[in-house]
């Protein structure tokens, strides 16, 4: 498995640096699930009552109509179809970097929202709207949002990717507090996890990958 050409050009350090500032924002989203269980009781914190409330009280049938189909395209069962079917096209293509990307980030991020989720077993808004199962942080819909929009993006590599993937991110945000089934801070929490993860993996896979080039280049030349 080869990298990219557009990824050959990143430095080790810059790498590096890359993934310890990403799993700083990871260790922020543990830190605060942490404090909202223990200092919080798992209550809303920040502008979470605030947005809640108003969210509440501005309601509209072009609305629903948006965050339903939100909620139903973000689901787990279809958010894991479609990685899965996306991961075989890329093996089928031989784009095994992409296949590796899309399909690790996926599940390290699927796996680490749900452990947040049991840990921190933050109690979801007793008003929601539709029956949403488990605990509230993070965002599990938001999570996968920010994973495949990410991944997109540092695979494409075009600048418009970047600002619809945000859109989009931002639209499965607004839509899982919009059902009242997720507080905000909890879709901060699953944007953050979902970039984070994808970076790390992708800077571990450049870093894993070039790691054989560079072993040959320091051998001696015994010609």
């Amino acid at each position: 498995m080869t990298r990219p050409s557009h990824v050959l050009s990143a430095s080790r350090s810059h790498l590096r640096w890359t993934i310890g500032f990403s799993s700083v924002a990871l260790i922020l989203v543990v830190l605060g699930g942490v404090w909202i269980r223990f200092a919080a009781s798992g209550g809303p914190i920040g502008a979470d009552q605030a947005w809640h409330h108003f969210l509440a009280l501005h309601r509209s049938q072009a609305a629903d109509t948006i965050a339903f189909t939100l909620n139903s395209i973000g689901g787990p069962l279809i958010a894991t179809i479609l990685i899965a079917v996306l991961t075989v096209v890329l093996l089928l293509a031989k784009r095994l970097w992409e296949a590796a990307v899309f399909a690790v980030s996926a599940a390290l991020a699927t796996a680490a929202s749900e452990l947040l989720k049991i840990v921190i077993a933050r109690p979801r808004a007793v008003d929601e709207t539709i029956v949403a199962h488990g605990f509230s942080y993070p965002s599990g819909h938001t999570t996968m949002a920010a994973v495949a929009v990410v991944a997109t993006a540092l695979l494409v590599r075009r600048w418009w990717v970047w600002l619809v993937g945000a859109v989009w991110v931002a639209l499965m945000a607004w839509s899982r507090t919009y059902l009242l089934v997720h507080w905000l801070s909890d879709t901060i929490a699953g944007a953050v996890l979902g970039a984070s993860v994808v970076v790390i993996v992708w800077c571990s896979l450049c870093l894993f990958l070039d790691a054989p080039s560079r072993a040959r280049a320091q051998q001696p030349d015994r010609s």
